[in-house]
């Protein structure tokens, strides 16, 4: 090492420096001291030696020495200072000798700040080490509704098992998902076998997600590592190559884009008003299409197949000409991938798979045929190559709630539930409002019907409840007249209201979409996003129908409460 080199990094921290400068931040490092100023500490736990990854080392202990360098570690102080004379001889031992001792360090919230050893550390970063050894303690902060705090106790349970530092995620429940990835028995403490494994595929793909720019993107390394596992899986990543790795990135690297950006998701809430009919997409006419419906379960058994399957017997009647379709009943989530493929080789090129439980095959099988129109039925996702699609069930519910409001004797309304899902919980809570909008005395008690051991209908009794919120739909080979709104007169129930989910609406105007051109315009409208279509009253895909004996004046609510929400003035 040479004074040259102390120039270099002299520049690389003049760069950070003025770069920060012009950007409004902090230009040196950060100090743990103002971190923790206004943080209530549970503990400081001692871990011992530590592996610590260089680029998770932010800052120093104490604000002291943070100004002699750039919020990088490069240096910032004169070349002819005694600092850097320092440095220039610590980079020579090191060069020679490697690290003699250990750095000093706290940990706090994932990252750690030096209180002995930062010329060290700014050293090794010059090198290009990728981590260095220290002696580390844990400032360990009491636990809030923070998301940084929970983010971190999520970091800390993985931490137990894995005793792994370098994987910091940037979104809540990545921990406990690569978890259920890559070990069989997510509870139990990983070999050292299996962290060197587990390391081993971790830098065969930092290798080459770096190489191709990944790290210009504005996800760490980790969140792009578990994009990388769902859709490939942990044993398809132990046992790749560079050469691997490079292929599948390439595949996947919208994905990375869509991931890195704030808003990675557009929302249609209802159908084009105005399609496109130009030129190009009277062409598009031309094309042959035939569309396939996947289910993980028979019509005949499940309530949720049978109203997908009325949705698609509707597309065969409106457009079976123009479009044939196909249902593949019973298809297993876990080796679905083998059937998807085949369907694609059969000759249909749009799919619509019935089941978040497809979600991850759907992403596969559409990264490797990108032609081919793949949607999902589920929330909350932003692939790509994958459009999601939903319908709006709490608009409905909402109003089914006001009529249970107005027509309750005693208060008291019962909500059965099948499982806390995404999307539940907006159902049960716009139930609520409707319900306390018309009647601000009544009570929701919710149940659910999946707990072992336990009879919704007797708790609802006991508590002297009549007016009940059942499942929308049941089984067709089921007689029953408990789904809907309806009220427990005597062993009898009468039905009163019940949502419709008319997923006909939705596949017909999507297949619309496809067969004039306007698929693309969609999505390039949206930029480089996913697009997941969410439509409710607005597009005719969610109506409640109710008996002709309910009173005249919730009568005329309803149709105030629907007028409303359609039009989007409530």
């Amino acid at each position: 090492m040479t004074v040259e080199d102390y120039q270099k990094a002299l520049k690389l921290g003049q760069k950070e420096y003025d770069h920060c400068v012009s950007k409004g931040l902090y230009p040196f490092l950060a100090n743990l001291d103002d971190m923790t100023e206004h943080v209530e500490i549970e503990a400081r736990i001692n871990l011992g030696l530590v592996d610590i990854p260089l680029d998770l080392i932010v800052g120093t202990y104490q604000k002291g020495r943070s100004n002699a360098f750039a919020k990088n570690f490069m240096p910032l102080l004169d070349k002819n200072s005694e600092f850097a004379h320092k440095w220039v001889r610590l980079c020579e031992s090191l060069e020679e000798e490697g690290l003699r001792d250990p750095i000093i360090a706290y940990e706090f919230l994932g990252r750690y700040y030096v209180q002995e050893g930062n010329k060290r550390v700014s050293c090794s970063k010059f090198m290009g080490a990728v981590s260095v050894e220290g002696t580390v303690t844990r400032i360990l902060p009491k636990r809030s509704d923070a998301p940084e705090i929970q983010m971190y106790y999520e970091y800390l349970d993985f931490y137990e098992k894995s005793k792994t530092t370098y994987m910091t995620f940037t979104k809540p429940g990545s921990y406990a998902l690569l978890m259920k990835m890559v070990a069989e028995d997510p509870e139990k403490e990983w070999t050292d076998d299996e962290r060197t494994e587990f390391r081993s595929a971790f830098v065969g793909f930092k290798k080459e997600f770096y190489a191709r720019g990944g790290a210009k993107l504005a996800l760490t390394l980790a969140d792009a590592f578990l994009i990388y596992l769902t859709i490939f899986g942990y044993e398809h990543a132990k046992n790749s190559l560079s050469a691997d790795f490079k292929k599948d990135i390439a595949k996947l690297w919208e994905e990375f884009l869509i991931y890195s950006r704030s808003q990675s998701n557009t929302i249609s809430l209802h159908p084009i008003e105005d399609p496109k009919l130009h030129v190009l997409n009277m062409l598009n006419l031309t094309k042959s299409y035939k569309a396939a419906w996947v289910y993980a379960r028979d019509s005949k058994t499940s309530g949720w197949a049978y109203s997908h399957e009325l949705g698609r017997e509707y597309v065969e009647d409106t457009l079976g000409k123009q479009c044939p379709t196909e249902a593949f009943f019973n298809v297993n989530p876990e080796q679905a991938e083998e059937t998807f493929r085949q369907i694609i080789a059969d000759g249909y090129n749009i799919i619509f798979a019935t089941s978040p439980q497809f979600l991850t095959t759907c992403a596969k099988v559409a990264i490797d045929y990108p032609d081919i129109k793949i949607l999902n039925c589920s929330l909350n996702t932003s692939y790509r190559h994958v459009r999601t699609y939903y319908l709006r069930t709490y608009e409905a519910k909402f109003i089914i709630g006001a009529i249970a409001g107005a027509l309750t004797k005693n208060n008291k309304i019962g909500y059965l539930a099948d499982y806390p899902i995404y999307g539940s919980a907006a159902s049960i809570n716009a139930f609520t409002m409707g319900a306390r909008m018309v009647n601000p005395e009544a009570e929701v008690y919710l149940d659910w019907s999946t707990l072992k051991d336990h009879d919704p209908m007797e708790a609802f009794a006991a508590e002297g409840i009549e007016i009940i919120s059942s499942r929308d739909m049941h089984p067709t080979s089921k007689v029953s007249r408990e789904y809907g709104l309806y009220r427990m007169d005597g062993e009898i129930p009468a039905n009163i209201a019940v949502p419709i989910w008319h997923w006909g609406k939705l596949y017909e105007e999507i297949i619309r979409s496809i067969l004039n051109g306007n698929w693309k315009d969609e999505i390039d409208d949206a930029g480089m996003r996913s697009l997941s279509y969410w439509w409710g009253m607005s597009a005719e895909a969610i109506e409640v129908i109710h008996s002709e004996k309910i009173p005249n004046g919730t009568r005329h609510l309803i149709k105030l409460l629907e007028g409303a929400i359609t039009s989007g003035l409530y």
